[in-house]
């Protein structure tokens, strides 16, 4: 990498994020997410595994697409898009739930995963019903290690937009952290997504790192008279 981040005071309360080049540093503040946000993150995630659960009710993925904008420093284009899956990180308590997590993989990998569909749904659920979740961040993995890959080792500023037929959308600004193998946040993201893409050859994939991406600036999206206004 090219830099360093440092996300002050910490990570419970974070109010800046501190991008370290040699001798030279800059910063940028640090926000909550919209509460607006947050809530149509849950609504919905809460009623996909439903709908995953029982075929019935409204559901929309637009909560887990966010396409991800990065800072790319050579070729014609000086950005890059890609579509990412995104998680939510819990506000506690993430070794113990990332334990929870891989065992019920462990479980699914032994009994096979339509046997263990409900029980690993169900404790989806609960995650998005009973744990409090971060309000400064959200999450994603690196799977191809390729241009976005690229574009974060050079700058971790990025933005993320989440588009949805519902008429919803925002726009989040942040940083991204690049989190390897062997911290809580990797362990407990890749664990989530094995846990719902249960590995169907039996085998656990060992991903580059996962992004905690931390909000700088929020927007609406939402085509209407307010569309482009800065929510925080």
């Amino acid at each position: 990498m090219e830099y360093e981040l440092r996300i002050k005071p910490d990570r419970n309360e974070p109010q800046e994020a501190v991008i370290v080049r040699g001798t030279e540093s800059s910063s940028v503040p640090l926000i909550r997410l919209p509460k607006s946000f947050l809530e149509w993150q849950l609504k919905f995630r809460r009623a996909n595994i439903r709908f995953f659960m029982t075929g019935e009710g409204n559901h929309d993925f637009a909560v887990h697409v966010g396409y991800m904008g990065t800072v790319n420093p050579s070729g014609p284009s000086p950005i890059n898009i890609a579509a990412k899956g995104v998680g939510l990180l819990p506000r506690c308590d993430i070794e113990f739930l990332s334990q929870e997590i891989e065992s019920l993989i462990e479980e699914g990998l032994a009994k096979g995963e339509k046997e263990t569909r409900e029980k690993r749904l169900s404790f989806l659920l609960k995650l998005y019903e009973e744990v409090e979740l971060d309000p400064y961040s959200f999450t994603t993995i690196e799977i191809y290690a390729k241009t976005t890959w690229r574009n974060v080792m050079h700058d971790p500023r990025c933005s993320v937009l989440f588009s949805s037929y519902r008429n919803t959308s925002f726009l989040i600004n942040g940083v991204a952290e690049v989190l390897g193998p062997g911290t809580p946040e990797y362990r407990f993201v890749t664990g989530l997504h094995d846990l719902f893409h249960l590995p169907r050859d039996g085998k656990r994939r060992t991903y580059p790192a996962v992004y905690r991406i931390w909000a700088v600036e929020a927007y609406t999206k939402t085509p209407g008279p307010k569309a482009g206004e800065k929510i925080a």
